[in-house]
């Protein structure tokens, strides 16, 4: 899943390569890719050494939900634009930022972009589709909105079965309090 760029000299070249589960195999992450995923795009020498990757990724993932830990699909459909610059360049820039036109009279819009180190004449096109990925998928997934999520007591699936736990938890600081309310 490499991205040679020694034939890149001068203008763009276009990418559409498309990967199976399989080369996501050793990617150890809270999820696992299950569908095919293609990446497509365009990629340029921004300067002598840089070079700028605008593209898209689509794919299908399995993440657990954060309430029931139960597995479910999403779908990922990202754009992102990315330059990539030689270790020695990555340190002396810290944010990179693209002037996309007047706004108004003065007034410039500016849209970040992301910034990789590559070393060589390769870019590892598997990091820039597992950021995307990290980056789509949300902080706390959930199989559905109205997910009821695990007992807290008896660790049952509250979505496919009820329990007869008792969820009434007090404190054992404050017994004593309600110990004096009884009398």
């Amino acid at each position: 899943m490499q991205l040679d760029t020694s034939r890149l000299r001068t203008g763009a070249e276009d990418i559409d390569r498309q990967f199976s589960p399989d080369d996501f195999a050793g990617l150890n992450e809270d999820f696992q890719v299950t569908g095919p995923t293609r990446l497509t795009g365009t990629v340029r020498r921004d300067s002598k050494t840089a070079v700028v990757l605008k593209g898209r990724v689509r794919s299908t993932l399995e993440v657990a939900c954060s309430r029931c830990l139960e597995p479910f699909s999403v779908d990922v459909d990202a754009e992102f634009e990315t330059r990539f610059v030689p270790p020695g360049e990555f340190a002396t820039v810290t944010a990179e930022t693209v002037h996309s036109g007047e706004v108004g009279d003065d007034q410039v819009e500016e849209t970040e972009i992301g910034l990789t180190e590559y070393d060589g004449e390769t870019i590892d096109l598997a990091q820039v589709m597992k950021e995307q990925f990290l980056l789509t998928l949300p902080m706390k997934p959930l199989c559905r909105e109205d997910c009821q999520g695990l007992c807290p007591v008896c660790g049952a699936n509250r979505n496919r079965e009820t329990c007869e736990c008792r969820q009434d938890w007090v404190d054992p600081r404050l017994a004593s309090l309600a110990n004096l309310k009884k009398q």
